[in-house]
């Protein structure tokens, strides 16, 4: 089994340097499969997909995206550690992918699965600095970080920054949230 996830590595290396979208998504696919047949990722797989994921090549692809997917469907194979040092690769991936479903879904990552002061401070930065279109999905990750956090005075920070995105000077980020706001009752 452990050849089956550095073979899907390689494979996904090579995909990007021939630039080939169809098979990263394939590739992926076939991952979840190999998961579930193996219960487990092998010891240093992680390490194989955050190298991808510093990859500036690997992200402009229009199918990288399909990465964050397989790593969240899979969010229990991440030891705390693995978890840890994701969130900063996940910040600076953020706006760098092919297409804007790339920043979509790292922006649910951070605000579901990080909850946290540290994760509002991030997306505070993003909802300033990121490249548009991907700054768009910012909303999204404060709505979400909104909805999971149990700390009262993150979720009020967290309203207070999507209320502050509502005089973005993009439309875009106006937009979504506005629509964030809505989801949360505000």
């Amino acid at each position: 089994m452990e050849t089956q996830f550095q073979s899907a590595l390689e494979q996904l290396r090579a995909s990007s340097r021939a630039r080939d979208d169809e098979a990263v998504a394939k590739i992926i696919k076939d991952l979840e499969v190999t998961t579930v047949e193996a219960g487990e990722w092998p010891v240093g797989f992680f390490n194989g997909l955050e190298e991808l994921l510093k990859d500036q090549s690997f992200l402009s692809l229009r199918n990288s995206w399909n990465l964050l997917y397989f790593i969240n469907n899979n969010w229990e194979q991440l030891s705390p550690g693995d978890q840890k040092q994701l969130r900063r690769v996940l910040a600076d991936a953020f706006d760098k992918y092919g297409d804007w479903m790339g920043a979509f879904v790292t922006s649910e990552i951070l605000g579901e699965h990080y909850a946290d002061e540290t994760t509002l401070a991030i997306l505070t930065d993003l909802g300033k600095s990121a490249r548009l279109p991907a700054r768009a999905a910012v909303p999204h990750g404060l709505e979400t970080l909104a909805k999971v956090t149990q700390q009262e005075s993150v979720r009020g920070l967290a309203l207070n920054e999507l209320q502050e995105l509502q005089k973005s000077d993009s439309e875009e980020v106006r937009q979504e949230a506005l629509v964030s706001l809505k989801k949360l009752g505000q």
